[in-house]
């Protein structure tokens, strides 16, 4: 967590192993095997298949004895393991790989991360960047000795032995390293039975050799591990701590540090404490995995949320700038930091254990990422917009000039446009669900004036009689205003009259107001009362739907206009979730806030939507349906988001509750949740966790974080976020009050 750190195994022929800041998985060899008999046998290594094929047969010794013939090492001398000789049991903290010969484990945990200056103990805990591994060997039923081996081929030179002083406490522990960024440091368990057998680093260019040849080890070699003898009627595991350690200054624009660096001053460092803590880790990814397992949901969630979680928090950076902490979400393959339309989507999982982490990208973006400008109207005039939020905070560990992103840019209609109305709605809804978690009303105080300014800002992008945006940014100069589905048609695409954008915008208006009556209970009287246009946008979306759906694009004109869209529904989640919140708030404090939103939440707009969503999942023609059972969030695209169709499927089935009006909800969800399984595990093979799917092949969003929304259906799926019966009443005390 927070390292942008990660290990990857697991697509067959690959490659993989420990990557840093690069937003892929890594492109080394890792040789995971056992072989018969002692270290210098001529058997075969059986491996599972993680590295890429024919990788022994490249011999670097040809560049030094130029004129001697240098025979490669013959291919029998690794053997891979076929997929019906392996088992694979995928927790949320574990991921174990069983083969005939051994058991291969990586330990991944996850935990709340206390917000730094609080409990500085336990963030160096949360902090530690590495991961744990266990390579166990049980040859108690053999009668002659095993060797099992853990080795990575860095490809690129580099690779060194660690050095420990056996003589001391290191004694039992071997390492080795590539260069000063990354290396891995075992021992043998404590509880293995230990009598016999060696225990070595190796380091040579083949992994083979380095285990037959007399000299283990080479400083040329580009192929370093460890490897164990196990002898017959013996157990053995190997425990592995495999991280990193980037010191320095690292981003650019703005001087970050790791805040590791705090706590960890180089990489043995890193290795020593990750091994000494593997007890505890394994303990606690047990812990995880158990969790997962008795939340009662079905294998194919429990897989994508153990996916997304490992997608994002590999994607993380806390860093240190200028002696105070800034979170960062990488955007996956993009590399993107804090993407806003992402951060929004993310603030579901932090607000339950780190709702620091939410404040302090949105202190961020109003410190150095926001910007103000003007609107176009339709004769070309330009007129006062207001203030609004940059895509992103920069990308590969560059922070970009102050209110500008590393995405946007003028003079375009699609992709890499603008995203002004949309990021405007962002920031204002990860702020009321920032207030709505935490009960910050000192926060939401000390940044009212920026409040007042959104709403400002949304009254000038709208058309007055729709409440729908009517105005692109002056930013774009002759180019339109797009949203996060960036690269779909105008469907999902087009920011102006977009139905999703326009459900999105009648939420903002529901936050602001929102806000507005906890400032009144706080005591503070807004300057004017928030002129919402929450009436008007659900008007507009009422009158619009034909045959109970709504169109995608409110333009008649517009290809957009013959699509159906599946998020249309996806902004209900915020008013949402800020009642179930508000509903355990002390009267005194919540004021009218919860009637409001209970009141907006059983309105005509919400029975439209419910009808609309229901009638796209059981439309005979399924044109929000793959062939294959997967969610289309678009009827004319046939690209889908699956942080999206998370979202969209916990709305249908945890607030709309549709499965209740119609039996047919709960095999259409099953088959697809299937589907989408099948979309990570072959349409993303080598990418792990990806978002984004075209006909169920990953082809862009591919290691991503924003996965982590079906995180969300842990909630409680027994309790809607819906009222229910008759709006809420106010106590007498905060009538009292408010008179």
């Amino acid at each position: 967590m927070g390292a942008y750190m990660s290990f990857t195994c697991g697509h067959f022929n690959s490659g993989g192993g420990i990557g840093i800041e690069i937003g892929k998985p890594a492109s080394q060899n890792l040789y995971i095997g056992v072989k018969d008999g002692r270290r210098a046998s001529s058997q075969p290594i059986r491996c599972l298949p993680f590295f890429k094929g024919g990788s022994e047969l490249h011999v670097p010794a040809s560049s030094y004895e130029i004129e001697e013939s240098v025979l490669a090492a013959p291919r029998q001398s690794l053997q891979t393991y076929g997929a019906d000789q392996i088992r694979r049991f995928f927790g949320w903290g574990s991921d174990t790989w069983q083969t005939p010969d051994f058991k291969f484990t990586v330990y991944s945990p996850f935990s709340p991360i206390p917000e730094p200056s609080t409990d500085s103990e336990t963030l160096k805990a949360c902090l530690l960047p590495a991961v744990i591994a266990t390579l166990e060997v049980d040859n108690r039923q053999g009668t002659e000795p095993k060797t099992a081996v853990f080795a990575i081929d860095f490809v690129e030179p580099g690779a060194r032995i660690l050095e420990f002083d056996t003589a001391g406490s290191d004694q039992g522990k071997l390492g080795f390293a590539w260069r000063r960024n990354m290396g891995v440091l075992g021992r043998i368990e404590k509880d293995s039975d230990q009598s016999g057998g060696e225990f070595l680093a190796i380091q040579r260019w083949l992994v083979a050799e380095a285990l037959t040849d007399p000299n283990p080890i080479h400083a040329l070699g580009t192929c370093a591990g460890l490897a164990m003898e196990v002898p017959a009627g013996v157990k053995k595991t190997l425990v592995l701590a495999i991280g990193v350690h980037l010191d320095g200054t690292v981003t650019t624009g703005l001087e970050g540090r790791y805040y590791y660096t705090r706590y960890y001053t180089n990489l043995d460092e890193v290795l020593a404490a990750a091994l000494d803590r593997a007890a505890d880790l394994q303990t606690s990814s047990a812990v995880l995995d158990q969790r997962l397992v008795d939340s009662g949901l079905s294998t194919d969630q429990q897989f994508l949320i153990a996916h997304g979680t490992r997608g994002y928090y590999g994607s993380t950076q806390l860093l240190d700038v200028g002696g105070e902490p800034l979170w960062i979400v990488n955007e996956g393959e993009y590399c993107m930091m804090n993407t806003l339309d992402l951060s929004v989507d993310h603030a579901f999982w932090e607000l339950k254990d780190n709702p620091w982490v939410v404040r302090n990208i949105l202190t961020h973006f109003a410190r150095r990422f926001s910007y103000h400008d003007q609107v176009k109207t339709p004769g070309g005039q330009l007129r006062p917009g207001g203030i609004s939020f940059c895509h992103d905070m920069g990308i590969n560990n560059n922070f970009s000039p102050p209110g500008n992103s590393s995405y946007e840019l003028a003079h375009l209609k699609g992709c890499f446009s603008y995203m002004t109305q949309e990021q405007l709605c962002n920031w204002v809804l990860m702020a009321a669900s920032y207030v709505a978690a935490t009960r910050d009303i000192d926060w939401l105080l000390a940044n009212k004036h920026l409040l007042d300014a959104c709403a400002q800002s949304m009254h000038a992008r709208a058309n007055q009689r729709t409440g729908l945006m009517a105005y692109d940014s002056s930013r774009c100069v002759e180019g339109k205003e797009i949203t996060t589905y960036d690269s779909l048609d105008e469907s999902l695409g087009q920011a102006r009259a977009n139905t999703y954008l326009g459900t999105k915008c009648w939420a903002t208006w529901l936050a602001l107001d929102f806000v507005s009556r906890l400032r009144f209970m706080a005591g503070d009287v807004p300057a004017e009362p928030v002129a919402s246009l929450t009436e008007q946008l659900a008007a507009t979306l009422i009158s619009s739907a034909t045959d109970g759906l709504i169109p995608a694009v409110l333009e008649k004109n517009n290809p957009g206009f013959r699509s159906r869209i599946l998020p249309a529904i996806e902004a209900l989640i915020y008013p949402a979730y800020w009642l179930s919140l508000i509903r355990n708030w002390p009267a005194d404090l919540a004021g009218d806030a919860e009637e409001m939103l209970t009141r907006h939440l059983q309105g005509p707009l919400i029975d439209v939507l419910r009808r609309h969503v229901l009638k796209l999942l059981t439309d005979p023609q399924t044109a929000n349906i793959f062939p294959d059972g997967g969610l289309k969030l678009s009827s004319t695209s046939n690209n889908s988001w699956m942080s999206k169709i998370a979202i969209v499927q916990f709305v249908a089935e945890s607030i709309l509750r549709i499965q209740e009006t119609d039996p047919r909800i709960a095999g259409i969800m099953r088959k697809a949740d299937a589907a989408h399984v099948r979309w990570q595990t072959n349409g993303s093979g080598f990418w792990a966790c990806s978002d984004q799917f075209v006909s169920g092949e990953a082809k862009g969003s591919r290691y991503y974080p924003r996965i982590i929304t079906a995180a969300l259906w842990l909630e409680d799926s027994a309790k809607s976020w819906l009222p229910t019966g008759s709006p809420a009443k106010f106590s007498p005390a905060v009538a009292n009050r408010k008179a």
